[in-house]
């Protein structure tokens, strides 16, 4: 048991702490996954709105109709509202940021969030959307007849509706991890346990032979590391006791001499 804390259980943690990494990795990963896939699917739904309002505001457009003088371009963004209760407002906004019609705020007045604004013009995608902790913006480029922009719709969108689903999903996830971090936690104990046997029988070997406690040497497997190495024990046991017994040898006969020439005086 002492071998096992002193070598095993260090291993074993290293190996739990690799582990944990990993599945915590694997949790952040498909939990961000899940939410991408939630903003898409709302966004792709949000997307037909945003459709319906462009054909309506370029056909203004096309007919000459200064934007801010479409009457009916207000009425149909009400109307879009409220087909979703999560919409919490549609804006329309030109060039510079300013909202040009909005179900929500004064006109001639700058979009709140200036890094929606960003992403709304700069863009490289027409349909484009961006997620934060709280909202989803989604919305459609605007281009004239002569496919030069001219402004974006803006829709935001409520995500305190998804709160629910991902405290779900969370604690989903959280326990399919705790439980594959167990079920690999006690294979990899058991595979070093017994994996490394061989390791703890030299290790007490080891032990036992520094400590002479000769009668509580370790069982070992014939033919096993932790077998040879007791054999070489034992063969430098002999070797020793061989050594020892020479040595006492070579003393008697140095003492011999000495005692048959004190006889002859």
């Amino acid at each position: 048991m002492k071998a096992f804390f002193e070598v095993h259980l260090r291993l074993v943690i290293t190996v739990w702490m690799i582990l944990i990494a990993v599945l915590s990795l694997l949790y952040l990963m498909n939990f961000m996954k899940f939410d991408s896939l939630m903003s898409n699917v709302v966004s792709s739904k949000l997307d037909v709105i945003s459709s319906s309002l462009e054909t309506s505001i370029l056909k203004a457009d096309r007919l000459g109709i200064p934007l801010k003088s479409a009457n009916n371009v207000s009425d149909l963004m009400e109307k879009a509202k409220q087909r979703d209760k999560n919409v919490t407002s549609i804006d329309v906004i030109d060039l510079q940021g300013k909202v040009i019609f909005s179900t929500d705020r004064a006109s001639a007045s700058l979009f709140p969030n200036s890094e929606v604004s960003r992403r709304a013009l700069k863009s490289s995608d027409k349909n484009w959307n961006l997620s934060t902790d709280l909202y989803l913006y989604s919305g459609m480029q605007l281009f004239d007849g002569f496919d030069s922009l001219i402004g974006s719709v803006i829709i935001t969108y409520d995500k305190s509706s998804f709160f629910g689903i991902y405290s779900y999903v969370q604690l989903h996830l959280l326990e399919m991890t705790i439980f594959i971090f167990l079920f690999f936690a006690l294979i990899v104990l058991l595979i070093i346990q017994f994996g490394f046997g061989d390791v703890t029988n030299i290790i007490r070997l080891i032990q036992v032979h520094s400590d002479g406690r000769e009668e509580e040497t370790p069982l070992v497997v014939k033919g096993s590391i932790s077998s040879v190495f007791a054999d070489q024990i034992e063969q430098s046991k002999k070797m020793k006791s061989q050594v020892v017994q020479e040595l006492e040898e070579a003393q008697e006969l140095s003492k011999e001499p000495s005692t048959v020439k004190g006889r002859l005086l």
